[in-house]
């Protein structure tokens, strides 16, 4: 294993009890139906498995969709680790969550992930008669490597260019994405002297390329999505802090060109060492309860207005159906579970 992806594996081990606490992992997926290891593209089916989470409706609506994307510094990571995350977006905002997977680096360096992930545009299309799915609300969110691939799909979704460069054309368009400290400027991202140590590491297993070499890299124009916003991306959730060890000034720089461009935009920034990279995925601290309820809002206003349903009612029925387990089905306003 290479430097990078021993560290990334080690921060997934350690951080997995905070992401994943059992008594909120337990209590949010008591309330959905999940279904797991579905191939969302056949070229690549060891790496392109995606789970779902979703609390059955009786009254035929549609659901939005939320495509969420793991990190783990290109080389590391799993959808095991956004279980409780995704059991969560799918009780709070009532949609149809994907969780996803997607070949890590070296094995599959860029542009690969990007072309693996861009099939799930097809999969949603492919299967949202069956599913009830919203075509129109389709959100996107991710968190570090996460965050790039969720940025760049918001971006493909978006740019004709991009789309032309890749001979990609989605058949959906992603409404909304919420970025969680991703790296959206490559090149600006392993010139952080924080990770000087294991730049040269992530950079070749990201690139396949020294990182003294990265000038002469094949993909270098289209490798940051920080390239390829325009005013068709996505209203944006920009979460980012501005101590990160990883990311610093990486969510900063991509609310500027995303507010040049005229997109809307919201933010939360963490200013404590404490609340640092994807400090969010730790629920506890008071940064992450104010950004994780942002979250919330920010999704529901895209999915439904000012018409946000009453989910409760949807997995008062789903438990009812399943033996009628008691819950208090009443949401937090301050830290919903």
């Amino acid at each position: 294993m290479s430097l990078a992806t021993n560290v990334f594996f080690a921060i997934d081990y350690f951080f997995d009890p905070f992401q994943n606490p059992k008594k909120k992992t337990e209590q949010n997926k008591e309330k959905v139906a999940c279904a797991h290891n579905i191939v969302y593209n056949e070229e690549y089916p060891d790496a392109c498995l995606l789970d779902t989470y979703v609390v059955p409706r009786k009254d035929g609506s549609k659901y939005p969709v939320i495509i969420e994307i793991h990190g783990g510094g290109f080389v590391a990571g799993d959808k095991k680790y956004r279980a409780c995350l995704s059991a969560w977006f799918a009780v709070h905002t009532g949609a149809f969550v994907m969780n996803l997977n997607y070949g890590l680096a070296p094995k599959y360096s860029f542009p690969y992930p990007v072309k693996q992930l861009a099939a799930v545009f097809d999969w949603i299309y492919a299967n949202a008669e069956e599913l009830n799915l919203d075509l129109d609300n389709i959100a996107v969110t991710g968190d570090s490597a996460g965050g790039y691939y969720s940025s760049y799909l918001a971006a493909l979704s978006s740019n004709e260019k991009l789309q032309e460069y890749f001979e990609i054309t989605p058949k959906v368009k992603i409404k909304a994405a919420v970025l969680n400290c991703g790296l959206y400027d490559i090149k600006k991202a392993l010139e952080n002297k924080n990770i000087r140590l294991i730049a040269d590491s992530i950079c070749f297993s990201f690139a396949g390329i020294k990182l003294k070499n990265l000038e002469d890299y094949e993909y270098l124009d289209v490798m940051s999505p920080i390239d390829y916003l325009t005013p068709a991306f996505p209203s944006s959730y920009v979460i980012y802090a501005k101590k990160d060890i990883f990311c610093k000034g990486q969510g900063e720089e991509l609310l500027k060109r995303l507010e040049e461009d005229g997109v809307k935009t919201e933010r939360f920034a963490s200013t404590s060492v404490f609340d640092n990279h994807t400090f969010s995925l730790t629920w506890r601290s008071k940064a992450a309860k104010k950004a994780n309820m942002k979250i919330l809002t920010f999704l529901n206003a895209e999915f439904y207005g000012e018409d946000v349903p009453d989910f409760s009612k949807y997995y008062s029925d789903f438990l009812a159906d399943e033996g009628g387990v008691k819950t208090d089905t009443s949401p937090e306003e301050e830290k919903p579970e």
